[in-house]
C-alpha cells in the first residue's frame, strides 16, 4: 500500500471529493447569503447546512468575503452563455446571448443576490468591487470577444461590449428595482432583439 492510500484512509479526502464538498458549500452558501442578505449570514449555518465542519470550510475559504466571491463566480459561470453554442452572424449572436442572460438573471436565486448586493454594497465596498468584477469577467467581456471576432479593434471593443451588456439588462433591472412581473420568454426575446438591432443600427433605424 502506498503512502497517499494511507493518507487517505487516515481521513484524507480524495480530490473529487474535496472538490464536493466545495462546490456543495458554494450552493449551500448561495441560498444562505439569498436568504439572509451578507452580514447576517453565519459561516457556522453554513457548514452545518453543508454537512462539514468549520474546519473543512475554511480549508477552502479563508473568510466569509472569499465564500461570498466563490458564490458570485459560480453564479457568474451560471449566466454567461458558452460562446462556441453561439451560432449565426453577430446579430444572432448578441440577440442570443442577451435572451439567456436575461433568463438566467430572472432566475430566483440570482434575483435573490442581485438584490443583496444592491442592499448592501452601499455599506461594504468590498461587495461592490467582487460584484463589479464578476460583471465584467462573465457578463462584458464575452461579448467584448465576440465583437473582436468581427474585427473590432480590441481597444474599443470592451466599453461597446459594456454599454451592450448595460442596454441588455435594463428591462431586467427596472423589474428588479421597481418591481414588476417575471419577462416571458417572448418579451425577453424581443428585448433582446430591439437592444441588438440598436446597438448595431443605431436608434435612426428606428425612425422612419
Amino acid at each position: 500500500m502506498d503512502g497517499q492510500s494511507i493518507k487517505r484512509r487516515a481521513g484524507r479526502p480524495t480530490p473529487e471529493v474535496a472538490e464536493q464538498k466545495r462546490n456543495n458549500l458554494i450552493l449551500v452558501a448561495l441560498n444562505e447569503f439569498a436568504r439572509t442578505g451578507f452580514h447576517a449570514a453565519s459561516l457556522r449555518d453554513i457548514a452545518e447546512k453543508a454537512q462539514v465542519s468549520s474546519r473543512t470550510l475554511y480549508n477552502h475559504f479563508p473568510d466569509k468575503l472569499a465564500l461570498f466571491e466563490a458564490c458570485l463566480e459560480h453564479s457568474g459561470a451560471q449566466i454567461r452563455p458558452e460562446l462556441p453554442d453561439l451560432k449565426g452572424d453577430l446579430h444572432t449572436q448578441l440577440i442570443t446571448y442577451a435572451t439567456e442572460m436575461q433568463r438566467q438573471l430572472f432566475s430566483t436565486q440570482s434575483t435573490q443576490m442581485a438584490r443583496l448586493i444592491y442592499r448592501e454594497s452601499s455599506e461594504f465596498d468590498e461587495l461592490r468591487k467582487i460584484a463589479r468584477l464578476q460583471f465584467e469577467r462573465h457578463q462584458v467581456s464575452p461579448v467584448a470577444r465576440l465583437l473582436e471576432a468581427e474585427g473590432v479593434d480590441p481597444a474599443e471593443s470592451h466599453p461597446l461590449a459594456k454599454q451592450f451588456v448595460v442596454m441588455a439588462l435594463g428591462e431586467w433591472q427596472r423589474r428588479l428595482l421597481f418591481g414588476g412581473e417575471l419577462m416571458t420568454d417572448e418579451e425577453m426575446a424581443g428585448h433582446a432583439k430591439l437592444v441588438t438591432n440598436i446597438f448595431l443600427n443605431g436608434i435612426t433605424s428606428r425612425i422612419s
